[in-house]
């Protein structure tokens, strides 16, 4: 009787130890799924602390400064002019982005729009004004775009931890509905991955060269009275004949009901002329 009660016991004391360690596993179970929820949240709310440091050496590189500028100049001899304005960008490694030549009136002039590297930009227009012509206007203007510059950059780091972290879930993930929920954050991290890069790319760009919007023009009417050549004066002729021809233009559409009029006696007039015939 003793063996069966002390055997009863040990069994009951075996089952409680399993239950035990069951419990344990399960509960471990629930742990590791809580510590991957954890590490979700975290890696939503907190960023990587490398990103701190990040910021601060691009702080220490210095100040991002986008510069633009208007410039008009009056000068007497356009052409040379634009070979002068030619010469001193090809110096300094700048080049046209657009270059424009316009004729109107007694006027002719050159619109260009200049990319200057950032470290001649200043340079460049004291040169401009100096030895280019009369200047009529001037507009400079400097945008401070680092805080813009290092912002982005910390929120690309940020991006690229977080997508990293998220490809290591992808391979634990179980289920095709995790695999998916993981897939769509993956592809809105690289979507804002590469909408970071375009925008720091397009600050790089306006920041290493600065944009001149310059303007060259020419009073052709000031050569007339001073001897001008015979190519000037063909020019001035057949800028004058287009100015006649379309003021002959206007001047007839002033009178456009008389010109309807006409026409319509024009065409009205053979009907006319037999009636008057077979009336005599």
């Amino acid at each position: 009787m003793k063996r069966i009660i002390i055997l009863l016991s040990c069994f009951a004391i075996f089952s409680c130890q399993k239950e035990s360690s069951n419990q344990d596993n399960s509960m471990g179970k629930y742990r590791t799924s809580d510590q991957s929820l954890q590490l979700e949240e975290e890696m939503e709310t907190e960023p990587p602390r490398t990103s701190q440091a990040s910021a601060t050496q691009e702080l220490e590189k210095g100040s991002k400064i986008i510069k633009n500028g208007n410039m008009k100049f009056e000068v007497t001899n356009l052409e040379d002019s634009k070979s002068k304005v030619d010469s001193l960008i090809k110096s300094v490694n700048a080049y046209y982005e657009n270059e424009m030549y316009n004729s109107y009136g007694n006027r002719i002039s050159y619109s260009l729009k200049i990319r200057i590297p950032n470290a001649k930009f200043d340079s460049l227009i004291i040169v401009f004004e100096k030895g280019i012509g009369d200047l009529k206007s001037k507009n400079i203007n400097a945008k401070d775009v680092t805080e813009e510059y290092v912002d982005l950059n910390v929120r690309l780091e940020n991006n690229l931890a977080y997508l990293s972290q998220y490809q290591l879930i992808l391979k634990k993930a179980n289920s095709i509905k995790e695999i998916l929920e993981v897939r769509e954050k993956i592809r809105r991290i690289e979507e804002e991955i590469e909408s970071k890069k375009g925008r720091l790319k397009y600050l790089d760009d306006k920041v290493n060269y600065s944009t001149l919007n310059l303007e060259l023009s020419e009073l052709i009417s000031r050569e007339v009275s001073n001897s001008p050549s015979f190519g000037r004066r063909l020019l001035n002729s057949f800028n004058n004949g287009i100015q006649v021809f379309l003021s002959f233009i206007i001047g007839l559409v002033n009178f456009w009901p008389f010109l309807v009029l006409l026409f319509l006696l024009f065409i009205a007039r053979r009907p006319i002329l037999s009636k008057i015939r077979k009336s005599k």
